[in-house]
C-alpha cells in the first residue's frame, strides 16, 4: 500500500516550541473581580443542604439511560404539561434515552457518587437543570496572577480523580485545614462523562424564570425541526490581546463553519462596533475573545458591553464560545453567559469560564463539532485532550472553570453538513498514530478505507499541514519537530476522529 507524505509548513523552532499557555495572554476582569463572593455562596449552599434523594419522573425506570436530566426537586411541576416529553422525544432523536431525575438539594459529593452509579450502568452525560449545588474549588496561580475561589462543573465530569480539600484558604498559604473548597488533585482526572447545565432563577430581574425556562424549551425544539435561513455565518471577534492568534482562531472554527467572518483588527472590536454591528447580525455562532467579568465585556478601547445592554440589542446567535473571564459564572445572577443561551429569544447554548481562563486547543473542539458530534460530546473530547497525562498546573489555571451552558445534545451542524444527527454515534470512525512517541515521523492508521481530509494542529491551535487519506486508510507525516500535535480527520459523509501525536527530540 502507498504512504502520501506531507512537506509541513511548520511555525516552530526546530528545537521545540513554548506552551500555548505561555505565549497567549489569560483572559482576566481588568475590574478586579475574582470571586470575592465565593465563600459566602458556599456558606448559603452548605447551609441550604438536605438528605439526597432522587426520583426519576420521566424516562423509563427499567431501561438504562444513555443520558439524565437532573432537575431541581419540584421543577418538572411548573412546566407546561409534555413539553418535558417533547424534549426527551427530541433527546431520542439524536439517539439518547434520557430520563428526567428530580433530586433534593444534596451535596456536590453524592450527586457526583450518584452520577458515578449512573455511569457505570451505562450513562454517558448529564444535564443539571435548576438550582442545583456546585463543587467549589480555591486555585493558586503559578505565574503571579491573582488566585481565584470559583465553581467547577468539571468535578461532575471527572468520577474517579482525588479531589481533595486539604488547606484553608488557598494553598500556598499553608494552613491545613478544610473549608469546602477543593484544592488538591490527583489520580486520573480525565472525563468520564461530558456534564453541562441549565440555570435562570438567577436572572429573576431579566423576566419570570419558569417562563424563560419554557421559551428556551420551546425554541430548542423549534431549532431542531427547522434550523436557521441560509446563509449560515459565524463571528471570531478577537480584541487586541489576542488579535495577533485571530487567524488561528478562525481556522478552527472553519472546522464546524464554512462562512466565518474574523474581526481581529485592534482598533476596530470595540463596544459600541460590537453592539451596533456585531451582535444584531445574522450569525449563527458568535466568539468574543475579550477581557471580561460576569456582567461585563471590557474592550480596548472601550466602552465596555454590560449584561443590562444585550437583551434590548435582540442578538440572534445560537451559541457562543465565550473567550472572555469568568462571563459564565452561573452562580452569580445576571452572568452574560446564561443571559447570551437563555435569556435571549434565539440563544441555546454558551461555554466560558467561571474564572479567568477559557477554552484553548480550538481544533478538539470544532473538528468534533465539524463532524456531527453534539455539543455534549465534543465538549468531553476536548476535556479528553487537555487531561491526557494529567494536568499541569498552567491548564488548571486556564480549564478548570469550563462550564457548558445549555442543552448538550444540540448537534450544531446538523443543518450544515447533512448529518441527520449526532448521539453516541458520532464518532463512527477511529485515528491512530504510530509509532506515538514519535521522532519526524509518525503514520496516521484510520479505521475506514473511505476518502476522508487530514489537518494536523500544534497546541496553539495553528493549522500546520493538511493532506488526505485515501483507500490506502493511512498517511504519513514526516518532518515534524519536537512537540505536541493534534491530527483532526474529517470523512466526506460527516464522520470524525481525532489523535494526539507525541514528538520527541532526535
Amino acid at each position: 500500500m502507498r504512504a502520501c507524505s506531507l512537506v509541513l509548513l511548520l511555525l516552530m523552532a526546530a528545537a521545540g516550541f513554548a506552551s500555548v499557555y505561555d505565549d497567549v495572554p489569560i483572559t482576566r476582569d481588568l475590574s478586579g473581580y475574582t470571586g470575592q463572593d465565593a465563600p459566602a455562596q458556599l456558606a448559603r449552599q452548605m447551609q441550604r443542604t438536605q438528605p439526597f434523594r432522587a426520583r426519576t419522573v420521566l424516562g423509563s425506570r427499567d431501561s438504562v439511560a444513555s443520558m439524565v436530566i437532573l432537575m431541581e426537586e419540584g421543577l418538572s411541576d411548573s412546566l407546561e404539561a409534555g413539553l418535558l416529553e417533547q424534549w426527551l422525544e427530541d433527546m431520542e432523536a439524536e439517539e439518547y434515552q434520557a430520563q428526567v431525575v428530580e433530586i433534593t438539594y444534596g451535596t456536590p459529593e453524592e450527586i457526583r457518587s450518584f452520577l458515578d452509579s449512573l455511569h457505570s450502568e451505562g450513562m454517558q452525560g448529564v444535564l443539571l437543570v435548576g438550582d442545583l449545588p456546585a463543587a467549589w474549588a480555591a486555585l493558586d496561580d503559578s505565574k503571579g496572577r491573582a488566585s481565584e475561589m470559583f465553581p467547577s462543573d468539571y468535578f461532575y465530569m471527572d468520577l474517579d480523580g482525588q479531589w481533595e480539600d486539604l488547606w484553608l484558604g488557598y494553598p500556598s498559604a499553608q494552613n491545613p485545614g478544610q473549608d469546602g473548597f477543593y484544592d488538591t488533585w490527583s489520580g486520573e482526572l480525565g472525563p468520564e462523562i461530558w456534564a453541562a447545565r441549565i440555570r435562570v432563577d438567577n436572572l429573576s430581574t431579566l423576566g419570570d424564570p419558569v417562563d424563560m425556562l419554557v421559551a428556551y424549551l420551546e425554541r430548542n425544539h423549534d431549532w431542531r425541526q427547522n434550523g436557521d435561513p441560509e446563509p449560515v455565518r459565524a463571528l471570531c471577534y478577537v480584541d487586541d490581546d489576542w488579535s495577533f492568534w485571530g487567524g488561528q482562531y478562525r481556522d478552527a472554527m472553519e472546522l464546524l463553519y464554512q462562512d466565518v467572518e474574523l474581526f481581529n483588527t485592534d482598533s476596530l472590536t470595540t463596544g459600541p462596533d460590537y453592539e451596533e454591528n456585531r451582535l444584531p447580525d445574522s450569525y449563527v455562532w458568535i466568539s468574543p475573545y475579550v477581557h471580561s467579568g460576569p456582567w461585563v465585556h471590557q474592550w480596548s478601547p472601550g466602552p465596555s458591553t454590560t449584561w443590562d445592554e444585550i437583551l434590548p440589542i435582540g442578538p440572534t446567535a445560537r451559541f457562543y464560545n465565550l473567550f472572555a473571564c469568568s462571563n459564565c459564572r452561573f452562580t452569580t445572577p445576571r452572568n452574560m453567559g446564561a443571559i447570551y443561551a437563555f435569556a435571549t429569544e434565539s440563544g441555546l447554548a454558551s461555554i466560558g469560564s467561571t474564572k479567568s481562563g477559557a477554552m484553548l486547543h480550538f481544533p478538539q473542539f470544532y473538528g468534533p463539532l465539524g463532524g456531527g458530534a453534539t455539543l455534549g460530546e465534543a465538549y468531553k473530547l476536548w476535556w479528553e485532550d487537555i487531561a491526557q497525562g494529567g494536568l499541569t498546573p498552567s491548564e488548571k489555571y486556564w480549564h478548570l472553570g469550563m462550564v457548558l451552558l445549555g442543552d448538550p445534545t444540540l448537534v450544531p451542524s446538523m443543518f450544515l453538513t447533512g448529518v441527520e444527527g449526532g448521539g453516541p454515534g458520532a464518532q463512527v470512525a477511529s485515528l491512530t498514530a504510530a509509532p506515538n512517541p514519535a521522532v519526524s515521523s509518525v503514520t496516521l492508521f484510520a479505521s475506514r478505507p473511505s476518502v476522508g481530509s487530514v489537518v494536523l494542529y500544534d497546541t496553539a491551535g495553528r493549522r500546520v499541514a493538511s493532506g488526505e487519506i485515501r483507500s490506502s486508510g493511512h498517511l504519513t507525516v514526516e518532518g515534524l519537530a519536537a512537540g505536541v500535535y493534534t491530527a483532526v480527520a474529517r470523512w466526506e459523509d460527516g464522520g470524525f476522529a481525532s489523535a494526539r501525536i507525541t514528538v520527541l527530540s532526535r
